[in-house]
This record gives structure tokens, C-alpha cells and sequence, in this order.
């Protein structure tokens, strides 16, 4: 008796062409929460404005909570890598300067980059936070992850001995996490050069001793 054993098949262009859908699916999904709000935007609507069926929307997806985390998770980071902002190299190297107007200037620069990826997917979900228990998670979530980020720029930036002395590591937290925000950025309206200057103006004014 012959017993043939059957192999798992893998095409690299298949798997090519499956992640070329799921980026298609992906972007639209962004395009359209940015624009009209997580609420309004249905797998209906993701799945024509990507060019495919529903049934490959989810085929790459469970639902739409999960494409929005995703899109929103790779506006952030820039890259499709699992790792949070707080362990990437970059970040490390940012607590790392010894000058608070230098470290002040590179945070606000990253931050405006990462608000203009997913500014607008931020502030969807928050808008939306308060109809839809999953999006109440994904935005707690991204704040407590923003605070815990804004605390370590403050202990490094206390730690260059440039900070107000009055200013402690939280009360310097509270102003970052304020300042940073998305909120901030959207309602300035302002070209992101202008947006990084005069953030940085405003941070160093308040935070540092003249």
C-alpha cells in the first residue's frame, strides 16, 4: 500500500498577490475612515472603493475593527512591523540626546510625521469612541500608549537639566501629551513646517529655563 503524503503548497506569487490585496484593502479602508468617520464607513463601501469583492475584504479581515486597527497601527509606525513606537530604535535614540532644544526639535519633527500618516485615523476613532465599545478600547489604548511615551520624553528631558525646576516629570508629561496631540494638530490647520515651528517654540518657552 502506497501512502503518499500531501505537501503544503506555497506560490511566492501568490502570497505577493495576497499581500498587494491586503494593502489595496488597507489603504481604502484608511481613505475612508479618515474621510468619513469610522460609523459611516461599512466593508461595503471599503471593499468598492479598493476594487474587490466583500468576501475578499473578509478574506483578509474578521471585521471592520480589525482593519481599522490595522490600518491605524501601520499609519503610526510607517512599516508593517509589531512593534510599538516606545521599543524602536528611533525612540531609544530620541531619550538618549543630551540637549533639550535638540530633543525637543526631533520629537516634535517625528510627530508631525506620524499626524500626518494617522492624525485623521486618530480622531476617527475618538469621534467614535463613545458609540462603539471596540473603538472606546482602540482610543484608550492609544492614549495610555501616548502618555506613557510623553512621560519617558519628560524623564529625559528633566534628565538634560535644562527643564524649569519647578517642572516634574508628570506636570512636563501633561504639557507634552497636550501639545503632541492630534487635537492640536487638526486645529491648527497649518502647513506641517509651520506646525513643527512653532510647536517647538511653544515647548521650549514653557518647558526650559531661558
Amino acid at each position: 500500500m502506497s501512502g503518499e503524503v500531501k505537501r503544503s503548497y506555497s506560490s511566492p506569487l501568490r502570497e505577493q498577490a495576497a499581500a498587494s490585496t491586503r494593502l489595496l484593502v488597507r489603504d481604502a479602508g484608511h481613505r475612508l475612515f479618515a474621510r468619513d468617520g469610522f460609523v459611516a464607513t461599512s466593508i461595503k463601501k471599503i471593499a468598492h472603493e479598493a476594487g474587490v469583492s466583500e468576501r475578499t475584504v473578509y478574506t483578509h479581515y474578521r471585521n471592520k475593527v480589525e482593519l481599522f486597527q490595522d490600518a491605524l497601527n501601520v499609519a503610526i509606525a510607517g512599516d508593517e512591523l509589531p512593534v510599538a513606537m516606545r521599543d524602536r530604535p528611533s525612540f531609544e535614540e530620541l531619550l538618549r540626546m543630551s540637549s533639550a532644544r535638540e530633543l525637543i526639535d526631533e520629537a516634535v519633527a517625528a510627530n508631525a510625521v506620524i499626524l500626518e500618516r494617522a492624525g485623521a485615523l486618530i480622531m476617527a476613532g475618538i469621534e467614535s469612541s463613545g458609540a462603539d465599545a471596540d473603538m472606546r478600547r482602540i482610543s484608550d489604548e492609544g492614549e495610555h500608549a501616548m502618555r506613557a511615551n510623553c512621560l519617558a520624553l519628560a524623564t529625559a528631558l528633566i534628565g538634560t537639566g535644562e527643564v524649569r525646576p519647578e517642572y516634574g516629570a508628570e506636570r512636563v508629561a501633561d504639557v507634552l501629551t497636550t501639545m503632541l496631540s492630534p487635537h492640536v494638530f487638526q486645529l491648527m490647520g497649518w502647513s506641517s513646517s509651520r506646525y513643527q515651528g512653532w510647536l517647538a517654540d511653544a515647548l521650549r518657552a514653557t518647558l526650559l529655563m531661558p
